[in-house]
């Protein structure tokens, strides 16, 4: 099974047109398996030429349209010989290979990313909890094989092989007391939850969940601190609430992500689908799909926009978004998922805006050089930290 960095490095020395023949023929492979990965391919180049080619998306969206026209022809003799899907992935190959010919052409090199200083080296984070109980009993959860952990007040607590636990009810018509879990999710780590009526809850690094062990007859409530991803199982008599302090989000069954560090200036729901109302300071704001709303922790002021929703829940799927994002805001999402500090040099350094997106599951420095190429700053290291400045002129 190919794993993240492996698909990611095709996609990077594809779009640098050094890919060797070998990777080219797993590539081909793994493309010709599903038309799940030539779909994932695809996403992964357009955003890895996002980064290379900041600021030029006009000319490089008619590039494309022009490789399009090119090879349409071929694709009809094609369909004859292929299935729907394997069509698509010939396609999709075609124009890879269309689009990597241009960009050479453009003479515009992407040089070989360098490494830079070993504080930077550092590997990125992963599945990994604390498991905390009502009764101050711990359980550390990490990925491996499926395992039962505990039988808590009639409800099954499970591990899976996938880096994730699960909680089943079993008490069936029996009365059990309630107790409460708290699943803490350090830096450099994720996890993937499972509620007992079924709600789904991705939980990104440096968050923490509460939750009863089993909801009750007219309401489920849980507590987040952090951000986190949930899709809510469907239940119009028992709304579901999200609690952050003194912010209320509350659904009926939808699809949203909440972020709500302590540390941060803000909090931001994001609704996927469905419904919610963010209640805050005695005001609700309902949200429809593709709205986010936001919330400045020391004003309370909130204002609802229009946004690409999917950028900002991508790191469930494993990968960094960053949408013209001040660096300032971007290193702390590197620090909670490298468990590493930054060291702002210069206060301009602090409002340059980087675009582009890569896997989570590169070592820190690749994505610091990536910074690097298309900003004006350089990361370089110092007491323990990594220092961020402005690039010298010399």
């Amino acid at each position: 099974m190919e794993t993240w960095n492996e698909i990611d490095e095709w996609v990077d020395r594809y779009v640098r047109g050094d890919l060797s023949g070998e990777d080219r023929a797993a590539l081909m492979k793994w493309l010709e398996a599903s038309p799940e990965h030539a779909k994932q391919f695809r996403k992964m180049l357009q955003a890895e030429m996002r980064v290379s080619a900041v600021g030029k998306w006009q000319r490089l969206d008619q590039t494309r349209e022009r490789v399009w026209e090119r090879i349409t022809p071929a694709l009809v003799d094609r369909k004859r010989r292929l299935y729907l899907w394997g069509m698509r992935v010939a396609a999709i190959v075609l124009i890879l290979v269309g689009v990597s010919f241009l960009w050479q052409l453009r003479k515009e090199p992407v040089k070989n990313l360098e490494t830079v200083a070993s504080l930077m080296q550092v590997e990125s984070g992963s599945p990994r909890a604390i498991l905390k109980f009502d009764n101050g009993e711990q359980i550390e959860l990490r990925d491996g094989e499926t395992k039962n952990i505990a039988l808590v007040s009639g409800v099954k607590v499970m591990q899976d092989s996938l880096g994730g636990v699960k909680f089943e009810d079993k008490s069936i018509g029996r009365e059990e007391a309630v107790t409460y879990n708290t699943i803490v999710v350090p830096e450099k780590g994720e996890y993937f939850v499972v509620l007992s009526d079924g709600t789904k809850v991705w939980m990104n690094s440096g968050s923490e969940l509460s939750f009863p062990t089993r909801f009750g007859e007219n309401e489920r409530e849980v507590k987040l601190k952090g951000e986190a991803y949930f899709e809510v199982e469907a239940n119009p008599r028992k709304p579901f609430y999200v609690c952050m302090g003194r912010a209320k989000v509350r659904v009926l069954g939808t699809a949203f992500n909440v972020m709500a560090y302590q540390d941060d200036r803000q909090m931001e729901v994001a609704l996927l689908h469905g419904k919610v109302s963010f209640d805050i300071s005695q005001k609700e704001y309902l949200l429809v799909p593709g709205e986010i709303a936001t919330c400045n922790r020391l004003t309370g002021e909130t204002s609802i926009r229009k946004g690409n929703v999917n950028a900002i829940v991508d790191w469930k799927s494993g990968r960094f978004t960053f949408e013209d994002m001040s660096l300032e805001d971007l290193v702390v999402k590197l620090r909670r998922w490298y468990g590493v500090e930054f060291e702002f040099k210069d206060e301009r350094a602090k409002q340059l805006r980087f675009s582009g997106a890569v896997t989570r599951y590169r070592n820190l420095d690749y994505i610091l050089n990536m910074i690097s190429k298309t900003t004006e700053v350089e990361f370089l290291e110092g007491n323990n930290k990594v220092v961020v400045r402005i690039k010298d002129r010399k």
